[in-house]
């Protein structure tokens, strides 16, 4: 398949039509009938178990009604019946993974998926409680997972067997709960009412079973999710929406899709001055882009080919994305800022160091310089995203984009690995919490900025294959880049997405990362749900 990126992909990155708009009508009026129905106004006596209806409108039951577009562009998705209740009955389009034969362009059933080796997995926690709670992993000593909000969850990356036990925020010795990890089961509740719906009813206020009943109606749906899909539900139903942004499609090995970019390499450095002018945080000035055109490779266009190196999780790697020079240029901008040792989310937003994660990194902006700001221009072009997603929006810019101006690109991280240094089996998404649009990590784009290392691979031990049950290995090339999405096409997380960057044998690596967000970049409590 080949994109010109001369604009970007409506399909994925606009979804705000009368779809989007409806579906958010039906969501506040379902929160209403929930604060209503205890005076017995509206949906939910005290004494039935029938549940606030959170399906999409009346009438949304085809796959362009419920994603805003049609299908075609995945054909994976299949509808699947919801039912809880009587007359509650809606349609879900859950993302289906394809029989593993068809990764080999084979007939279906030809050949069966590998179990893999690694016995990692994802541990999701939600409390059902109106009281925060505490998690930890219950070692020779308790380490701390993380703080869970009331009717919240969190989630970490563990191992079958693992054990965790969850204790009020400050009293480490009453165990509330204890989990033990099992094989294919990554949800774990904490549910002081044993999921009877009619004594959370009666004991929570109107504002608290809203959200109990957000949770307990999550629950329901992720069992069904799970026995149509076969797997977990790690989302949260009604609020987590199918991604906006275009997903290329993985559906053999080798399969390869071209963009065409005007973003073309960078080949010889700008002066100093040009370069310590860096850009606005809204983008370069028309003239000054074009000013530096004599910097640049003389072909008017550049070609980067995306070859799928895994389909589930989808993974792609594009060779030659970064030029020589700008790969020296983003080492210089490396070496030349404050290295830190890298950390790890701690829950409740913190960080902390830790070691599953032993690199150390700094952090450069987009608006750094003119080379920076075109790196991320070709991302965007990669991702058939419009560059100024990836950057502060004036309003009139993506006018249908209503909900923020924000950039939904971090920026890019520059990573340091000496020898012995690595980074464990873990994932990139994030759980939100109880905010609006369920925001989180959606793609993750990794360049490599040297190979003249012996280990340091980047690793996906959960890929799905019929060959092998060994981790796929993605060597470090100098100037290559890879590309993978940590969302399911249906706005599921995508546990198989796990990855870890492993111990340099001999050498040092360098390697920037760019993380893109779906739909927005926000997920702190000022856009609670």
């Amino acid at each position: 398949m080949m994109a010109t990126a001369a604009g970007y992909n409506v399909r994925g990155s606009m979804r705000l039509k009368s779809a989007s708009l409806l579906r958010f009508l039906w969501l506040t009026i379902a929160a209403a009938s929930a604060f209503l129905s205890r005076a017995g106004v509206w949906c939910l006596a005290a004494d039935t178990a029938q549940v606030v209806d959170q399906s999409p409108p009346p009438g949304a039951q085809t796959c362009y009604e419920w994603t805003g577009s049609s299908c075609s562009w995945e054909p994976n998705l299949q509808p699947m019946k919801v039912s809880f209740s009587k007359g509650e009955d809606s349609t879900f389009y859950a993302y289906v993974t394809p029989d593993v034969s068809t990764f080999y362009n084979e007939t279906k059933g030809s050949r069966t998926a590998v179990k893999p080796l690694f016995s990692g997995m994802f541990g999701k926690f939600i409390n059902l409680s109106p009281d925060p709670v505490r998690v930890w992993w219950k070692g020779k000593e308790l380490g701390y997972i993380a703080d869970v909000e009331a009717f919240g969850s969190a989630g970490t990356a563990t191992y079958v067997g693992h054990v965790f036990v969850v204790t009020p925020p400050n009293q480490k010795g009453k165990v509330l709960v204890e989990w033990k990890m099992q094989q294919g089961n990554s949800l774990y509740y904490y549910d002081p009412f044993n999921f009877d719906i009619h004594k959370a009813h009666k004991k929570l206020s109107d504002k608290q079973y809203v959200y109990y009943h957000m949770q307990w109606h999550n629950k329901l749906f992720a069992e069904q999710y799970k026995q149509f899909t076969g797997r977990d539900w790690l989302a949260l139903y009604q609020q987590k929406k199918p991604p906006r942004y275009h997903m290329w499609r993985a559906d053999y090995f080798g399969q390869t899709h071209q963009v065409v970019t005007k973003e073309i390499h960078f080949v010889e450095l700008p002066t100093e001055e040009e370069l310590a002018r860096g850009v606005s945080t809204y983008g370069p000035r028309p003239d000054f882009r074009t000013s530096m055109r004599k910097y640049r490779h003389k072909d008017p266009t550049l070609t980067l080919n995306l070859t799928a190196i895994s389909c589930s999780p989808r993974v792609f790697e594009i060779r030659n994305f970064l030029s020589d020079l700008e790969v020296e240029h983003l080492l210089h901008l490396a070496l030349k800022s404050n290295m830190h040792r890298s950390s790890v989310s701690a829950g409740g937003g913190g960080f902390e160091e830790s070691d599953t994660r032993t690199s150390t990194n700094s952090w450069i902006a987009r608006q750094t310089n003119i080379i920076t700001d075109a790196l991320y221009r070709r991302a965007a072009d990669l991702l058939q995203m419009d560059e100024a997603l990836l950057r502060w929006r004036r309003a009139s810019e993506i006018p249908e984009f209503t909900e923020s101006t924000v950039s939904v690109a971090e920026r890019l991280q520059c990573v340091h690995y000496e020898v012995g240094q690595q980074y464990t089996p873990h994932h990139d998404f994030v759980m939100p919490g109880l905010v609006n649009l369920q925001p989180s990590r959606f793609a993750t784009i990794l360049f490599y900025l040297n190979d003249d290392m012996r280990g340091g691979e980047t690793s996906f031990p959960r890929w799905e294959n019929a060959e092998t049950g060994n981790q796929l290995k993605v060597k470090p090339e100098r100037g290559k880049a890879i590309l993978f999405y940590n969302l399911l096409p249906d706005g599921n997380y995508d546990e198989q997405s796990m990855h870890a960057a492993l111990p340099v044998q001999e050498g040092d690596k360098w390697l920037t990362n760019l993380w893109v967000w779906d739909p927005i970049m926000d997920h702190t409590g000022d856009n609670r749900l």
